[in-house]
């Protein structure tokens, strides 16, 4: 899929790449708000568990960044290249 900068779901998807980015900068509130940006836009194509990353319990040490925005990234691969 290309992103197209005036579709919301290409927009929705260029979230999740900029939700990877914050919480691998370890800035929560930012990549956590991104997250949740790009699950409001779309929907149940999302397969990750939003809610239990968004509660932020799962950030208990700084290594926690670098897995979810990991997983976020493969979400993200996953959306954009119809993986």
């Amino acid at each position: 899929m290309t992103l197209n900068k005036y579709d919301s779901t290409s927009d929705a998807i260029a979230d999740l790449y900029r939700a990877a980015f914050y919480l691998a900068r370890q800035s929560k509130k930012v990549g956590i708000s991104f997250l949740i940006k790009a699950k409001d836009k779309l929907g149940d194509k999302v397969s990750l568990d939003i809610d239990k990353i968004s509660k932020g319990n799962v950030f208990k040490k700084p290594c926690d960044y670098s897995y979810w925005a990991e997983k976020i990234l493969d979400e993200y691969k996953r959306l954009k290249f119809g993986l």
